[in-house]
């Protein structure tokens, strides 16, 4: 049940990077994406409260993905975010390795320094650790953290529910084909598509209802039969769109 876990809601509706991780099996990433405690890191930009940020890096996303892999051994890049931390501009860099773990890099956006390097995780080492908090003090966090773990609990069950035994494990299959698909694109291809579903998530959000449904029609004929295709027809689908938002 561990890949189950590792993606999740929905494959089609690719609306957004959010719903792009999930499709490549990094939605556990998302989920403490802004909630890990860093140690107090100094980079070289500073940002002050609601100060525009976004044209302030000196280095690319390509640059960040690619000094990540460059220090994190048998890992590679899978999503990458500009952020503050704790004043400081950095790019905040997903990896994942073969065993479906996960980590994060903070990366100097100045200079490309990486700067904190988390601990690999498993999706379910952090269940545990959940769990395990709910005994400290931050019980409305948790009680927050319960609440959409069972919501995305809820979601998986949903899809799953009308399959058999069989059906569910081909689909496993082929999430994780989509996931190898993902990891196994150039870094430079990863960030144009990273860019792409940002600049779509941003037009979402202005977006009217009726407009919305039309894109989600748009995308859901796009990407239709996308989990059913084999691993390289997956890559060349990925690669093809990729080229096509170039």
């Amino acid at each position: 049940m561990k890949l189950i876990k590792l993606v999740s809601k929905n494959i089609i509706a690719i609306l957004s990077i959010v719903t792009l991780a999930t499709t490549l099996g990094i939605s556990p990433v998302f989920a403490d994406w802004d909630k890990t405690k860093y140690p107090n890191i100094e980079g070289t930009i500073t940002i002050k409260n609601n100060q525009n940020y976004s044209e302030l890096a000196k280095i690319t996303l390509v640059d960040a993905m690619t000094i990540a892999e460059n220090n994190v051994e048998n890992s590679k890049s899978m999503y990458v975010k500009l952020s503050p931390i704790n004043g400081y501009l950095v790019y905040k860099v997903v990896m994942t390795n073969d065993n479906h773990e996960y980590n994060k890099v903070l990366i100097d956006a100045g200079t490309g320094d990486v700067l904190y390097v988390t601990d690999v995780k498993s999706f379910d080492s952090n269940k545990k650790k959940k769990h395990s908090d709910n005994k400290q003090d931050n019980k409305q966090d948790n009680k927050q953290d319960n609440k959409q773990d069972n919501k995305h609990d809820k979601k998986m069950r949903d899809y799953f529910k009308d399959m058999t035994p069989e059906q569910i494990a081909e689909k496993k299959k082929q999430f994780k084909e989509m996931g190898e698909a993902w990891k196994s694109l150039s870094i430079p291809d990863k960030a144009a598509m990273i860019v792409h579903f940002m600049q779509m998530k941003l037009q979402w959000d202005t977006m009217s209802d009726e407009q919305k449904e039309e894109q989600k029609v748009e995308m859901k004929n796009k990407w239709k039969g996308l989990l059913t295709l084999s691993p390289e027809e997956k890559k060349q689908k990925l690669e093809e769109y990729v080229q096509s938002i170039k």
